[in-house]
């Protein structure tokens, strides 16, 4: 399937415009947090009066983290420190998104009296759905493409202003990613919120999904930053994610046993 999509939709002036990647971003903050609003669990957490703020604050620290492992993982492409702030012209990590929210809003959260793991669980209900949308704006501007294949599912590129292989059949990696997690979000919402009584559990099966799969979706990326013979550098970091996880769900139900 040949693909001619512009990642920009509007040019604004010189290197600013509306790009497609920044639309699906902006559309699946909203969605997710219109969906998060109706789960009963908004409500009993009494969040009215502050989760705009919460919302700021994990954007932030989203786009922090998210922008600060880009650079950490690929540092020739940023060679000036102003090239850090330069999200115009792309370059972000999911991984480094979710672990700046980890680190960050926690305290935030501390400081309004607000319970910590309760949030993190409602939250991680819809974090898949809200990835899940965000790809197609992947998709679409052609960032964190795949390798060349030959398959029935093989896309070809042919606008020259995408971060894309143009005129290659590639594997649509952006899409696996959606998919995958889009089943993730049905997966959370209709069986692990079911499930997952205790608190902190919600949170930890989301994680180590979504680690999960960009461990499994990177062997057909083409963007790999490879550490050895066999893993790249976001393989890695999901590896480091899941072995936290085992650790924090380890002293989470130890905790709770001698309650």
């Amino acid at each position: 399937m040949k693909l001619n999509f512009s990642p920009e939709l509007l040019h604004i002036h010189g290197p600013f415009g509306i790009q497609y990647y920044g639309l699906f971003i902006a559309l699946a903050i909203i969605i997710t947090v219109a969906a998060i609003r109706r789960n009963k669990r908004f409500k009993q957490l009494h969040l009215h009066n502050t989760y705009l703020d919460i919302l700021a604050i994990t954007v932030i620290a989203g786009c922090v983290g998210g922008r600060l492992l880009e650079v950490i993982s690929e540092p020739a492409l940023y060679p000036g420190w102003y090239d850090w702030f330069a999200l115009w012209e792309g370059g972000f990590s999911i991984l480094g998104s979710i672990i700046g929210i980890i680190i960050t809003v926690p305290f935030y959260l501390k400081k309004i009296n607000v319970p910590i793991l309760p949030v993190f669980d409602l939250v991680s209900i819809y974090a898949p759905l809200c990835q899940s949308i965000a790809r197609l704006g992947c998709f679409v501007a052609g960032c964190c493409y795949g390798i060349t294949t030959h398959s029935i599912f093989a896309v070809i590129y042919t606008n020259q202003n995408t971060l894309a292989a143009c005129n290659i059949p590639i594997h649509p990696t952006q899409l696996y990613s959606s998919i995958i997690l889009f089943c993730i979000f049905l997966f959370m919402y209709f069986v692990a919120q079911r499930i997952c009584t205790k608190n902190g559990q919600l949170f930890t099966t989301y994680l180590t999904l979504a680690a999960v799969e960009r461990f499994c979706v990177d062997f057909w990326r083409a963007d790999r930053i490879m550490v050895n013979e066999y893993l790249s550098f976001h393989q890695l970091v999901a590896l480091c994610i899941i072995a936290a996880l085992i650790i924090f769900q380890y002293i989470l139900t130890n905790k709770q046993h001698t309650c």
